[in-house]
């Protein structure tokens, strides 16, 4: 028994007789007549008792219809929902966001989102890199928006670059590393950090390093990058980051950037799975991210 089934029971019940319900179906009358007789064939049972212009259901075809009802009313509004939720007017999207993309592309993707899904319901959490991945790979996030380092094409993940920018170093206006740049590694390394981690690339850069200069690079470590520059700002330390982190401190000359020997680039993607990707308004999220 499926589905058509159950629907052509109500709709009999309701009509009584088939040609009324086949009518209401859109059906011919010896479909509907055979596709009732070859159910009943199957179960062993009479649903319905015929005359020439009516049919009245058994008990067991009485049973199936008060059943079927509530069965179609509630795929019925399983249905809307799906519809509502692929045209984004209802369900949830969780995104995961680290200390720099939960500052670019984060707020601007959610306003026009929105604005576009009114009814969608945004969950968004900031992970560490490698409880984004897990998350992600477990469901957890439906994508998330991250650096270059972490969008290997190794995860299977559809992988969707959303904008360039520079890892930069800043320090205040006045800083004794301003006067000996572009730092080298080595140069780099004696001046108190503050930051939200090193990249790979950076780390390999710097080559080995003593304790001393760990400490140094550990001297100031958050995943909020207002403290990261207020550090910046209020001490002696330099920080490192994307430059849109620091884009406003340096418009007001707060910040200063110090130069390096080499250049690092940012790249923020946006990662998901490809079951998540079939969505329109995860596409849509994509999009927005883009532009």
């Amino acid at each position: 028994m499926d589905l058509r089934h159950l629907e052509q029971i109500v709709a009999i019940c309701r009509a009584g007789s088939f040609s009324g319900a086949a009518k209401a179906l859109g059906i011919a009358q010896p479909t509907l007549s055979k596709s009732i007789g070859r159910l009943e064939a199957k179960l062993g049972i009479q649903l319905f008792e015929r005359t020439n212009t009516s049919a009245r259901p058994t008990s067991y075809g009485q049973f199936v219809a008060d059943h079927a009802s509530t069965l179609l009313q509630s795929v019925g509004t399983l249905g809307h929902e799906l519809e509502q939720m692929a045209r984004g007017e209802a369900g949830m999207l969780k995104i995961g966001v680290g200390p720099a993309t939960r500052l670019h592309p984060l707020p601007k993707v959610m306003q026009k989102a929105a604005q576009a899904f009114p009814r969608l319901q945004f969950v968004t959490r900031y992970a560490g890199p490698n409880l984004m991945m897990r998350a992600l790979r477990a469901g957890t996030f439906d994508l998330v928006f991250c650096n270059h380092q972490l969008a290997t094409p190794q995860d299977g993940f559809i992988r969707i670059k959303v904008f360039e920018d520079r890892y930069i170093v800043v320090a205040r206006p006045g800083h004794p590393a301003l006067k000996a740049a572009p730092l080298s590694a080595a140069e780099f390394t004696r001046l108190p950090l503050a930051s939200a981690g090193l990249t790979p690339d950076f780390r390999a850069w710097l080559g080995m390093i003593a304790d001393a200069q760990k400490r140094s690079l550990e001297a100031f470590l958050s995943d909020d990058y207002d403290l990261i520059k207020r550090m910046a700002v209020e001490t002696d330390h330099i920080a490192r980051g994307p430059r849109f982190v620091f884009e406003r401190e340096l418009e007001r000359g707060d910040l200063v950037e110090v130069g390096l020997i080499s250049d690092f680039q940012y790249e923020c993607w946006m990662l998901t799975t490809a079951a998540t990707w079939r969505s329109p308004i995860v596409k849509a999220i994509a999009k927005f991210a883009k532009e």
